[in-house]
């Protein structure tokens, strides 16, 4: 399958958060804290001029990782019909390497029960803390750092 990534703006992504992250609940809550901040970055895939996933770093400091500088993955999603063709994965290296020439050396994440399997085959690592967002179900706290020195 061919497809491009590349850096897009963040209402781009509101189409297919509605539909995958959000169950069809409306644009209205496809919005994340910090989406239009200076430093916040989305990017998605695309196939034929249409995006097919996505996903966004928001520079959204945690304490739950010791670490120099992290980020906060939010928004990944891959349409039901692309998934397990490598999309999401793809997405994960091109956001790893945003961070690391950006000097950034942990990404985290509160990462949906369904979507864990995946990030944890992509080398993240779990911690205990999870808790349930109504409506959207449960979700666990993951980081992976990069740059280990």
């Amino acid at each position: 399958m061919s497809f491009i990534l590349k850096k897009v703006e963040s209402t781009d992504l509101y189409p297919l958060r509605n539909k995958v992250l959000r169950n069809n609940k409306g644009i209205q809550h496809c919005k994340f804290d910090g989406d239009e901040n200076e430093d916040t970055v989305h990017f998605a895939a695309i196939k034929n001029q249409s995006i097919i996933g996505g996903v966004s770093l928001i520079n959204n400091n945690t304490n739950e990782v010791k670490s120099l500088k992290n980020i906060q993955l939010r928004g990944m999603a891959v349409y039901r019909n692309y998934q397990k063709n490598k999309i999401g994965s793809l997405l994960l290296k091109k956001v790893e390497s945003y961070c690391v020439k950006n000097n950034i050396d942990c990404i985290w994440m509160n990462a949906r029960l369904e979507a864990l399997k995946f990030y944890l085959k992509n080398d993240y690592t779990k911690t205990k803390k999870s808790f349930n967002i109504e409506g959207i179900g449960k979700h666990y706290f993951l980081y992976k750092k990069l740059n280990e020195k």
